[in-house]
């Protein structure tokens, strides 16, 4: 009797897709039919949301890598969903499924698109990775220009700065919150330091947003936060931590 495992990975992109508990029914179903054994020490499930674009950012897909370069080799085979839950760069596809299927001896399934050993299987999967590819890639696109338009029109794209609360697409003051922002302004204005500011904070028992400790960075990145003066910031690129191409755009808000 083969062994198998199983990966299941729900990603938050808005595509229709299973549930993690679904698409584990229709894999454990697939075993069954098949004579396959699927311990459950062999189930590999990510958190909800994990994207599918870098394996080396997905725990469980990198955990089920690393058992299956035991020897002997834990089981003979990788149930998915759909041939999307394992990767959505070609690039991933390729290498991991090739060490499995060359190196390891061990087969990547999708049991809801069977296919078979001959070229022209082959050719369908080197389609459907690049479909899954193009679809990763073109959503990211379409949420980058959605939110370049929301933030063109001073709509938040984030959760509001401290201080403010959002209502009907708009910064509103928190009545809670907006007088610490006033006198974290007036402090500094008196030459108090950031971090003498976020002492004084947490001395009086006033958390951050997250309900964490005030550290004098998080007092510096408050104050020189453009929110405060009308205009949202917004990074429409990203590459190795560094912004760039910061966008500045005027907010629809109240004062806090």
């Amino acid at each position: 009797m083969k062994i198998a495992a199983a990966y299941i990975r729900v990603s938050t992109d808005g595509q229709l897709e299973y549930s993690p508990d679904s698409q584990l029914k229709v894999v454990r179903d697939y075993a069954q039919k098949n004579g396959m054994l699927l311990p459950e020490s062999f189930i590999f499930q990510e958190e909800e949301g994990i994207s599918g674009k870098q394996a080396e950012k997905r725990p469980a897909f990198m955990r089920m890598i690393g058992m299956a370069k035991q020897k002997p080799k834990p089981f003979d085979c990788i149930l998915l969903w759909k041939f999307s839950r394992f990767a959505r760069s070609r690039r991933d596809s390729i290498v991991y499924k090739t060490m499995l299927r060359k190196q390891l001896g061990i087969d990547v399934i999708s049991v809801t698109e069977q296919l078979g050993d001959d070229e022209l299987s082959l050719l369908l999967e080197a389609v459907i990775e690049a479909m899954d590819e193009y679809y990763s890639i073109n959503l990211a696109e379409e949420v980058k220009r959605g939110m370049l338009e929301k933030v063109s029109r001073g709509e938040p794209v984030t959760p509001p700065a401290y201080g403010y609360r959002i209502q009907e697409k708009r910064y509103i003051p928190n009545s809670e919150t907006a007088p610490v922002v006033r006198w974290m302004f007036e402090q500094r204005a008196q030459g108090i330091s950031c971090k003498e500011i976020a002492q004084q904070l947490n001395e009086m028992g006033i958390p951050t947003a997250r309900g964490l400790r005030w550290e004098a960075r998080a007092v510096e990145y408050l104050l020189q936060n453009p929110v405060y003066i009308g205009k949202i910031r917004w990074n429409p690129h990203r590459s190795s931590g560094r912004t760039r191409n910061t966008a500045t755009i005027h907010a629809h808000r109240g004062k806090p």
